[in-house]
This record gives structure tokens, sequence and C-alpha cells, in this order.
């Protein structure tokens, strides 16, 4: 009896190891997102085009998300452990169109509207549009995502990035995706 007790309690285990394994393989080295539909209509509540999608992206450590940016939007990504709350909306005047926060910036990406200007300052129309912008996270953890343009945040254009080392099986047994998602309207700071 006890040897067959042994045995089952083998079996559970190498399972239960087995459906870890499956998970952590179901995590990607590289992902792309959409980051906008580039329906720019210059005007702000225009959440068709303010998006990023998936809302919840992961990817393994070590890997890469690809932005494939459609209009004019500008990505920030921020350190794990920053919250939607934490983002500085402040302005003097509550009109600004850059957010422009850097505490516990991880990648700032390319200004839309030319490489030409000083930082944090927006020139509009460039080549810089449309394009795809890879970012390599090699460090375990919860990336939030924004878009640097103050409307389209406002909007709801962020997103989280959940890094995960494919070891890390509490990581992948325990990942409610929308543990991070806070609502918008009590963010906005005017």
């Amino acid at each position: 009896m006890r040897a067959r007790t042994i045995f089952i309690v083998a079996i559970a285990a190498a399972m239960s190891l087995g459906a870890a394994a499956l998970c952590a393989d179901d995590i990607p080295q590289s992902v792309t997102v959409s980051f906008g539909r580039g329906l720019n209509t210059a005007q702000p509540g225009n959440p068709p085009n303010h998006h990023i999608l998936p809302g919840v992206i992961k990817v393994r450590t070590g890997g890469v998300v690809n932005f494939v940016v459609s209009g004019t939007h500008w990505i920030r990504v921020y350190n794990p452990g920053t919250k939607v709350s934490d983002i500085n909306l402040n302005s003097p005047d509550g009109t600004a169109l850059l957010i422009n926060d850097s505490l516990n910036l991880f990648y700032d990406g390319i200004n839309p509207g030319g490489p030409t200007g000083a930082p944090g300052v927006f020139f509009p129309r460039s080549n810089a549009q449309n394009r795809t912008e890879a970012v390599s996270f090699p460090t375990a953890g919860t990336y939030l995502v924004i878009c640097n343009l103050r409307p389209h945040f406002l909007d709801g254009m962020y997103a989280f990035i959940k890094v995960i080392d494919a070891t890390d099986n509490d990581v992948l047994e325990n990942d409610p995706d929308n543990s991070s998602t806070l609502s918008m309207s009590a963010h906005m700071h005017h």
C-alpha cells in the first residue's frame, strides 16, 4: 500500500510540473502590439484610435515587445511598480499636450513630431508617425506603457507589460490579468 501511495504522489508531482512547463512554454519571447489605429482626428475624446492592444501583454524575461505605432503616438514605458495613478498629469494650465513625466521611466520612445526638437517639445508631422519600435525587457515585473500625448492617455491609452521569468511557477499560477487595471476617471488631475 505504501509503494502505491508513493507512486500516486510521484505521478501527481510529475503532472503538476508538466502543467507548469506547459504554461511557461506559452509565454512568448517576442510579442507584436498595436499602438493606436491611425485614425487621427487631432482631437481628444477619440477612444477608437487611442488604445493599446492587447491591454495586458505577456513576454518572457529578455524578450521583446514590438510596438506597431499607427498615427501620432509617443510610447513611454515605466519601471515595474509604476501605477496609472503615479503618472503626473499636472500642468500649469491643465491643457498641456504632453505628459513628460520622467519619474521611473524605463523607455522613452520616438517623438512622433520629429527628432530635431528639444526634449519635451513636440513638432507635429514627421516620418516617425507610422513605425515599429522594439523594446527589450531584461528584468521580470509588470511595466506600465502609456501614450505620452496627454489627451490620448486621458482617453485610456495605456496597458501593462508582464515580463515573466519562465521558471517562476508562482507567477504563472497566480496571474490575474485584471489586477493592475485602474479607472482613468479616478486619476485625472486637472
